[in-house]
This record gives structure tokens, C-alpha cells and sequence, in this order.
């Protein structure tokens, strides 16, 4: 027997052959790609970190400039504007005396639109105080008021035409006599305006000339709780509590202190049957001690919580006072009726109790006729709400002056 050895060149596996192959791949792969190195101690991740650039700080700088040189140049041109309108003025110089300007004729036309001044009173110079003949303006032809026509209908048209040219007329420069006549012309107008009731008025507006810090408005509604029990029987006075602040018009100062005491007045027998609300009028008001301030109310009423007029209660309307013993004498009266009914063997002479009878209807007709005016009794007990409602503004200029407040961080 041969021994024969294993050949050299023995075939390779094809993981083998892959594994070469990718070897190749990869390192061809390298030879292409540029060398970067990394920083010693840096992410491999700052590679890819691009360079760092100035144009954010060219671009402010750029910025700053350019306004300043917008504001230099600004100044400079307003600069200029003025001193050329300076010089202008200079060179213009003063009018000179001697020549006269002509008078402006279209100065007020919008002072009196409605004419409801009168006219000044021309001037009386030298010149124009010689008598002069001067004739007599012409008649101004009638002028048809349309508003006086839609309210009075077809008739009296031509009258109220001449009324409405009469009252153009004062509009027109008068002598002395005609203003000495102004006062009759007035109620002249006056008696027009009421003979056209139709016809629109014009209406004056005057400002209150009142500080919105230092008055309460008319109509301001202010609760208050009863200091005593109430009862309606007897006229007299009563008064209430106010528990909250108030405040001024524009609700930024405090005029009237929570414990402020209201006084008012109401009358016997102005709660009648069939009405739930008495009528009770304030009279004052009286702050708190120190500095108590007395502060008369004028048309200032009693009101509800919800402002409706009158204050409202339990009202006992004494229905048994007022018919309980005309009904008691009734029944007595039918009761009596009954038993002589019922008595065997009546007749007219032997009914001894018609004279009972008659006398207890006439006292039940008395005695209803008594009770049956009694009024109605209301009860407010303490501590109810009411309210008051101002009748007039309230102005506490004279009492109170006010001052800037110093806050804590300007002192």
C-alpha cells in the first residue's frame, strides 16, 4: 500500500469565500472615503458640527448703525425746517400801522343757530348818530311751518305761517324800543308754543358742574335695615340702618360710612284697604361719631329692595274688628226671629219681640257703620330691609377735599 498525503490547494467553504469577500468590500470602502480625525476626548458626533459664523453679530451691528445715522439725520432736518421758518418770519416783519385791514365779516355765524340770544345792539358812532330816514324793510312773505301743519292738520296753516314768520323776526337788528318789547315777544312765543303742542321744542342742557368724587347721583339706591319694629297705626317718625359703604358717582371715594343712621317720616292712614305699600319720606342722614356730619334728604322716598316705591310689610287688615259684631248682632236678630216664628198661637198683637228685633238691627247697622272705616295696620319688624332712593344729588364739595395719596414705594 501507497500512503498518500492530503493535497495542499484543499477548496474553501462558502462562509469563507463571503467572509473574504466582505473584507475586500470594506476595505475598498475605506480607501475611498477622506480620513477625519475626531479630537482626543470629543463625541464622535462633533464632527458633523459645522463651523461657527459672525454674520448674526455683522447683521446687529448693521442694525445699530443704521438708526443711529435715521436720528441724526432727523434732528438735523428738523433743525433746519425750524430756522428757515424763523427767518421767514424775520423777513415778513411787522404789518405797518398805517394800513388797515378789512374787516372779517363771517366771524360767529355759529354762535346763535336757533336765535335764542338776542342780537347785540349796533354801535352808535358820530356818523350814524344823525337822524337818517330809513325805510321800512319790506314784509317778509309767509312761510308754511310743516311741523306746525302735520300736528294741527289741514286748518290754521296761514296762522301759524304769520306766527312762524313773527318769531324769525327778532332775529334782525332792533332799536331800544323793540328790546324793552323783548320780554312781551318772549311770552308772546311762549303762548305759540302752547297753542301748538305738536310742534318740537328745543330743550336746554346745562352741565351739573359737580365733581364725580365728591356727590352721590339722584336715584341712587341705599339699603338700610330697621332699627325698631314698625307699626303703621300712629303717624311718627322712624329710622333705619345703613350697613355698607357708598361710595361717589365715579365709585371711587367713600362719602356716606357703613352705620350711618336715616331718619324719615310717615302719616296716620296713608295704607288703605286693598294697597300692600306706605309711603314713608327720608328727611336726613346722620354719620357716625367722630366727625358726624348731618346730611339733609330732599324728595327722597322709602323704597323696596328692588327700588319699587313704598316699603312693604304683613298688613292686618282687622276683618274680624270691622264685621265680627255686626255679624254677632245678626244672628241674635235671626236667632230671635226663629224662636217667635216657632211660638204656637202668634198673631201681630201677641208678637212681643218685634221691638227687640228692630232695635238689634239698627244697632248692628250702628255698629257696622263704626268699625267698617278702621284702616289697615302694617308691621316691619327690626332688622327688615328697606331702601332709600336719592330724590336729588347729594354734593359733599363743602364738607370734604381731596388729597393725593402716597403710596409706600414713592415715599
Amino acid at each position: 500500500m501507497t500512503d498518500k498525503s492530503p493535497p495542499e490547494d484543499a477548496p474553501k467553504t462558502t462562509a469563507e469565500l463571503e467572509a473574504e469577500a466582505r473584507e475586500r468590500a470594506r476595505a475598498a470602502m475605506a480607501g475611498q472615503a477622506p480620513e477625519q480625525k475626531t479630537p482626543p476626548g470629543q463625541p464622535e458626533v462633533t464632527r458633523f458640527r459645522k463651523p461657527a459664523g459672525r454674520r448674526t453679530l455683522l447683521v446687529s451691528l448693521l442694525s445699530l448703525a443704521l438708526l443711529m445715522a435715521l436720528a441724526l439725520g432727523g434732528d438735523y432736518f428738523l433743525a433746519a425746517l425750524k430756522n428757515g421758518d424763523e427767518k421767514t418770519i424775520d423777513a415778513a416783519g411787522p404789518p405797518s400801522a398805517g394800513v388797515a385791514r378789512p374787516p372779517r365779516t363771517d366771524l360767529g355765524m355759529d354762535e346763535n343757530p336757533f336765535s335764542l340770544f338776542a342780537p347785540q345792539k349796533p354801535e352808535t358812532t358820530a356818523d350814524n348818530a344823525r337822524p337818517q330816514n330809513i325805510a321800512p324793510p319790506s314784509p317778509t312773505p309767509p312761510v308754511l311751518n310743516k311741523a306746525a301743519a302735520l300736528a294741527d292738520g289741514s286748518g290754521n296753516v296761514a296762522e301759524t305761517a304769520q306766527s312762524g314768520t313773527t318769531r324769525s323776526a327778532p332775529s334782525e337788528p332792533r332799536d331800544s324800543a323793540a328790546t324793552a318789547r323783548e320780554p312781551h315777544a318772549a311770552s308772546t312765543r311762549a303762548d305759540g308754543d302752547q297753542d301748538n303742542p305738536g310742534v318740537a321744542k328745543v330743550t336746554g342742557v346745562r352741565r351739573l358742574n359737580l365733581d364725580p368724587d365728591l356727590y352721590i347721583p339722584v336715584d341712587r339706591y341705599i339699603p338700610c335695615s330697621m332699627m325698631r319694629r314698625f307699626v303703621s297705626d300712629v303717624g311718627g317718625a322712624l329710622s333705619c340702618l345703613i350697613s355698607e359703604d357708598v361710595y361717589s358717582a365715579s365709585h371711587h371715594v367713600k362719602l356716606i360710612p357703613a352705620g350711618t343712621v336715616a331718619r324719615g317720616v310717615y302719616r296716620t292712614g296713608a295704607l288703605q284697604h286693598g294697597r300692600g305699600r306706605l309711603f314713608v319720606l327720608w328727611t336726613e342722614l346722620r354719620t357716625p361719631e367722630p366727625g358726624s356730619l348731618q346730611i339733609p334728604l330732599v324728595d327722597t322716598q322709602a323704597s323696596g329692595q328692588l327700588g319699587e316705591a313704598g316699603i312693604a310689610g304683613w298688613v292686618d287688615s282687622h276683618f274680624w274688628t270691622r264685621f265680627g259684631n255686626a255679624l254677632m248682632l245678626s244672628t241674635v236678630q235671626d236667632v230671635a226671629a226663629a224662636a217667635s216664628d216657632s211660638a204656637p198661637g202668634k198673631d201681630r198683637n201677641t208678637d212681643y219681640t218685634e221691638n227687640t228685633r228692630a232695635a238689634t238691627a239698627e244697632m248692628a247697622k250702628t255698629t257696622l257703620e263704626n268699625s267698617i272705616n278702621i284702616p289697615p295696620t302694617m308691621y316691619l319688624n327690626q332688622g327688615d330691609i328697606i331702601g332709600i332712593m336719592t330724590g336729588t344729588d347729594i354734593d359733599f364739595s363743602s364738607v370734604y377735599q381731596l388729597r393725593l395719596k402716597t403710596r409706600w414705594y414713592a415715599r
